[in-house]
């Protein structure tokens, strides 16, 4: 049982086993000295008598003649007398018979000398007194009419008595030496083992976690340095733990705050940790086999790898480093990076220098080729020459216009733009830029219609006029036998203009990258309709910069919507 292992048991059964053998053993002394004493005071007792009963018969002259003051004597001490002369005369206080039994039973006995008295004594047990105790003295004695021996026999009853009494005495004495024994103990034990209990429920809290606890020093000793010695223990156990806590929480922010993703093995291969990049990489699947080769090569050959591989339509780099713990190998860290968008912006960025290098030399091959042709005199009438120095300034337009689209892409693009914000209004604004297309419309046999209501915004006129034209350039561009149609919406605080359109639509994998800057849809599919791959990124930027928001949604062969939406109201721009 547990209760059995407790100190304060422990300290209890101590005390009261040292108090319990201590007082077992003085009270063994004691009766011992008590009965010693007592049976020393009876043959000293008994001796005396023995020297008065000696003097009657002297007094008398005779065994005879004193037997009856003797006797008289020894009765009166309780005593039992028989006297013996030479000549066998027996006078004793019993019968005879029975006298001379006990002196059968009396010189069977060990005798012994009484200190600075004549005689001897001898203690035994008689069978003449049923088998009790006796003390007896025996002494020799001379009378006128001759000499003889006296014994005297005095039952054990009366010292038996005493003993029985100190015993009873003692017995009491150490039952409450040992009930006072047991309340000391407790006391003493409870008093040791109160400020330990509680400095052992502090350590079990301690070990739960609850290190900003302190201890009260109750006392200067042992204990009381205990206390001491945990509260420093605490602290310095709670200062690490707080410092372990803020570096595990300072590397977990960093691995959620990664942009790439971190996975980590044991030794075994078990996946132990990933940050949320991770995750959503194995999206609640196992880690593919490419990582997992990766990672027993790793293993096997003690150093880092990188490897890289396509999944899901997707680009990634992995890099696996071995982990060490005191130079050994206990497992590694991967390192997933996504590049895929790295290589759609390569791609992008390889389509725009094409397609610029392509609308830039095909201006400038018809300026200098038809250039050239005015410069050799190659024109037979001024009619032809007029015709070519128009082409030459239509192409320089062209050109004009794709420089002045890039820059402004740049310029918005840097921050650098202003905006000159003014009220318009939506249907006259929108009956404005269809204008600009009518004709282009009609060559393509696209009608054109403006809906909802007339609402006013405040917006840059020039910068919507660059949005609106972009937007109905491209819809014109993808769309014939069809119609284009802009559709006014408003709530509380927000406009929205959708510029919808019934032609090619967009494949579903180009939508989200419609409004990156150089990004152009299938070329085999569009060859002979794309632009320069501008004009939408400068849609989201003049949308941005009026804090709206521009969306696309299209399906293929039916064509696409282009959703602006502005506040109605510009906010104040503060330095």
């Amino acid at each position: 049982m547990k209760w059995l292992q407790s100190v304060v048991i422990k300290l209890w059964g101590t005390i009261l086993l040292l108090v319990s053998v201590v007082l077992i053993a003085l009270t063994i002394l004691l009766l011992e000295f008590f009965n010693s004493f007592h049976i020393e005071q009876e043959r000293g007792h008994l001796a005396k008598l023995g020297q008065q009963v000696e003097t009657v018969f002297q007094a008398h002259s005779g065994l005879e003649e004193g037997s009856a003051t003797a006797i008289e004597i020894t009765d009166i001490y309780g005593a039992t007398l028989i006297a013996t002369t030479k000549d066998n005369t027996v006078e004793t206080n019993i019968s005879e018979t029975k006298a001379k039994r006990i002196i059968k039973e009396l010189e069977r006995q060990n005798w012994k000398a009484v200190d600075g008295e004549e005689g001897e004594t001898a203690i035994g047990n008689y069978e003449t007194f049923n088998g009790k105790a006796a003390l007896a003295y025996r002494a020799p004695f001379i009378t006128e009419s001759g000499s003889g021996t006296m014994y005297l026999i005095e039952q054990l009853t009366n010292i038996e008595q005493a003993n029985e009494g100190a015993r009873q005495i003692i017995q009491l004495c150490v039952l409450l030496a040992i009930i006072g024994t047991t309340v000391f103990a407790f006391f003493l034990s409870t008093r040791i083992t109160a400020p330990l209990r509680t400095i052992r429920q502090a350590v079990v809290e301690a070990g739960e976690g609850k290190f900003d606890q302190s201890l009260t020093q109750r006392s200067r000793d042992e204990i009381g340095d205990l206390a001491l010695a945990f509260n420093e223990m605490s602290s310095q156990l709670n200062q690490y733990v707080t410092d372990l806590d803020k570096e595990r929480h300072l590397l977990s922010s960093i691995l959620r705050c990664m942009a790439d993703g971190v996975l980590t093995f044991s030794e075994s291969g078990e996946l132990l940790a990933t940050n949320p990049p991770a995750e959503a990489f194995l999206a609640g699947g196992p880690v593919p086999d490419e990582l997992i080769e990766l990672f027993q090569t790793v293993m096997r050959k003690e150093k880092e790898m990188t490897v890289s591989f396509e999944r899901e339509g997707r680009f990634y780099i992995i890099i696996v480093s071995p982990l060490l713990e005191q130079e050994e190998q206990i497992g590694a860290v991967a390192v997933l990076r996504d590049m895929t968008e790295a290589q759609q912006l390569e791609k992008m960025r390889a389509d725009f220098v094409a397609n610029v290098s392509h609308e830039l030399r095909t201006p400038l091959v018809m300026l200098q080729g038809y250039s050239e042709a005015i410069v050799d005199g190659m024109t037979e009438s001024d009619e032809a020459t007029k015709e070519f120095a128009s082409i030459i300034y239509d192409e320089s337009q062209r050109l004009s216009r794709l420089v002045n689209d890039l820059l402004d892409l740049a310029r918005m693009e840097a921050g650098y733009q202003e905006k000159r914000v003014e009220p318009i209004d939506a249907v006259p604004f929108a009956n404005r830029m269809i204008k600009k297309f009518k004709q282009m419309g009609l060559e393509k046999r696209v009608s054109f219609e403006v809906t909802g209501p007339d609402v006013q915004f405040e917006a840059d006129p020039d910068q919507m006029d660059q949005v609106m034209t972009n937007l109905l350039g491209n819809a014109l561009r993808y769309t014939e036998d069809g119609q284009i149609k802009i559709e006014i919406t408003e709530d509380r605080e927000t406009i929205s203009l959708s510029v919808i359109d019934s032609g090619d639509g967009i494949p579903e994998e180009d939508v989200p990258f419609v409004f990156d800057r150089f990004y152009k849809a299938d070329k085999a599919r569009t060859r002979g309709k794309t632009g320069t791959g501008i004009g939408l990124a400068i849609v989201a930027n003049v949308v941005r910069s009026h804090d709206g928001e521009v969306q696309v949604e299209s399906e293929l062969g039916k064509g696409s919507v282009f959703r602006i939406q502005l506040p109605k109201k510009q906010r104040k721009r503060t330095l």
